[in-house]
């Protein structure tokens, strides 16, 4: 019941309509509860054989009245409730999107895409379907159950109080079923989530899995996982379909019983005909509301399973965001880690960087080199804030980055990542993503710097032509350029390029440095490379090694020192030696 508040302020926000439809259920209920009262009246009359043929067309009218009338009132109902349950998933929708783009990089650390994409869809169905459906139907089965329940005390008390006795029976069945019920279903959501994820994940890699031809393993990875789904869907549906028997014989015990009893009572003559049949009648309303029952039990299992689910998301704050009260980058571009250390993670002691201290001015160049591993990226990672420092302080312009605005201060980094992402929209609209109005001077003058201009005659499109999912029509290199393009594009003050030149081939990697030494003019930038030659002209470089700062100097003063820097230096150099003797 605990996750049914998560429904509180969406609720809130259209009782009005609720209310209205409620008001409506009412009305149809009570409408509901007239017909049998026209039923006893009509058979008592054709029992006792005093009754005139217009008055059966008048009984018939009457029934039929009441019929076209309870039909129009369900409908007002329906649009009232069901129309408020699409507005409120769509509203949940919204603020599950919202909440996901705002949560960090740790929250993505430990959930599956294919999971997510599970609770935005299944998810948020199986609560529309109880908050739609589901409430128009708990509605109408209350209150004509009150309806049906009163009016059976009126005409026969003794029978009244043998269905009464009777029903909470059922109940009971279908509580101890629905408690199982919400189990399975949890679990049924979980490994939908596995299914997709594996879907995803099978789409996202087809190159691979392709390329080491293991089409046939994976097939039958996902049809494990798909044999698994189902049959946790088997074990539910039997749970579900044990709910319509158990009602089926609760309300058969019930109709012999009122027979029995009530035909004595009739044979003895302190009940009419008419009424046994009003009585029956009630009944008979009676068994729509125990199967709305069953079938509520089942949506209710549903919702709580996927609300349960949902709350994940949603009351999960990022670890990350602005300060209550933030403060705006002054825009000078000048940076500072003062005694950074960085651990791995929580429950892993080990550290990433370790007392790492460095300031860069405004407008100077930093390059980061060293192995694999050794921090680089996560020392630039902690610029834009993806992640903050365990200990010590990364300062923006003598402000710790933590005191300011998050968004304003990720709109002053133009970053360049390892690997870069495009998105399935047309070439221009990537290489203009994040900005507001794209201009086409600017446009044009970053396609030249990144070299892209080179390749757009591939395009059958050019600029319009649309990017496949993840930049699948892409090769590496061009994924790179349009990344470099879509970073310059924004004009930031600080420009960092995460090893953005790996995948490009010599000779056009030594056009865009050259194309980038005039765009990094008065830029505060920094540089994270493999090779020496993309670095050497930077105004300051770091070695990182296990986290920590090995060398630092310029590109003169390490090569002097005739450590770890000088040791790279020296294998490009044999390295290019090489490739031109062959």
């Amino acid at each position: 019941m605990r996750h049914l508040r998560l429904l509180v302020p969406y609720l809130r926000r259209y009782h009005r309509r609720l209310l209205l439809g409620f008001v409506v259920a009412a009305l149809g209920a009570a409408l509901s509860a007239l017909g049998p009262l026209v039923l006893r009246i009509a058979v008592d009359q054709v029992a006792a054989g005093h009754i005139a043929p217009q008055q059966l067309l008048w009984f018939g009218g009457a029934l039929i009245g009441l019929a076209v009338i309870d039909g129009v009132m369900k409908f007002a109902q329906r649009m009232l409730i069901a129309v408020t349950s699409y507005r409120i998933e769509n509203d949940l929708r919204a603020d599950l999107f919202d909440r996901l783009l705002s949560l960090d990089q740790a929250f993505y650390q430990q959930h599956y895409t294919g999971d997510l994409m599970a609770r935005m869809t299944n998810d948020l169905s199986a609560v529309r379907q109880f908050l739609g459906p589901g409430l128009n139907g708990a509605a109408t089965a209350v209150l004509t159950f009150l309806a049906a329940a009163i009016l059976m005390v009126f005409v026969q008390p003794l029978l009244a109080l043998i269905v009464v006795l009777l029903l909470p029976l059922s109940t009971i069945v279908f509580v101890a079923i629905g408690n199982r019920m919400h189990q399975i279903f949890h679990r049924v959501q979980d490994q939908f989530g596995v299914l997709s994820t594996r879907a995803q994940e099978n789409f996202a890699g087809i190159r691979t899995i392709k390329a080491f031809a293991q089409e046939e393993a994976e097939i039958a990875v996902f049809t494990a996982d798909n044999e698994r789904y189902r049959d946790l869907n088997l074990r539910y549906v039997l749970l579900a379909g044990l709910l319509w028997p158990a009602m089926t014989l609760c309300l058969g015990l019930i109709a012999a019983l009122i027979l029995l009893v009530g035909g004595q009572m009739v044979a003895a003559g302190t009940l009419t005909i008419g009424e046994l049949v009003q009585f029956n009648a009630y009944l008979a309303l009676l068994a729509f509301p125990m199967i709305i029952l069953g079938w509520m039990v089942n949506l209710y299992q549903q919702a709580t399973a996927s609300l349960e689910r949902l709350g994940e998301v949603l009351r999960r704050q990022p670890t990350i965001a602005s300060p209550p009260t933030p403060r705006l980058p002054a825009g000078n571009g000048a940076i500072e880690f003062r005694n950074v250390s960085v651990r791995a993670g929580p429950a892993d002691g080990r550290w990433l960087l370790r007392d790492v201290s460095l300031t860069l001015p405004a407008g100077k160049t930093l390059a980061i080199v060293g192995a694999t591993g050794a921090g680089k990226t996560t020392l630039v990672h902690l610029l834009g804030r993806v992640r903050d420092p365990d200990v010590g302080q990364v300062l923006v312009d003598g402000v710790d980055v933590r005191e300011l605005d998050l968004a304003a201060l990720r709109r002053t980094i133009g970053y360049v990542p390892q690997e870069s992402f495009l998105f399935s929209i047309p070439l221009r609209e990537n290489v203009g993503f994040g900005v507001a109005t794209i201009d086409p001077v600017r446009l044009d003058h970053v396609i030249e710097v990144s070299r892209l201009v080179n390749d757009l005659d591939q395009f059958p499109g050019g600029l319009d032509t649309m990017v496949g999912e993840r930049g699948v029509t892409l090769s590496g290199g061009q994924k790179q350029r349009v990344a470099i393009a879509r970073a310059l594009m924004r004009d930031p003050r600080i420009l960092i390029l995460d090893d953005a030149l790996s995948s490009v081939d010599t000779h056009t990697a030594a056009q865009i440095l050259a194309g980038l030494r005039a765009e990094m003019a008065g830029r505060t930038t920094i540089i994270i490379a493999q090779r020496i030659a993309t670095v050497r002209d930077a105004d300051q470089i770091i070695v990182l090694d296990d986290g920590r700062i090995a060398e630092q100097g310029s590109h003169q003063e390490l090569l002097a020192l005739n450590g770890r820097y000088a040791a790279m230096y020296r294998r490009e150099l044999l390295a290019a030696e090489l490739e031109r003797e062959e």
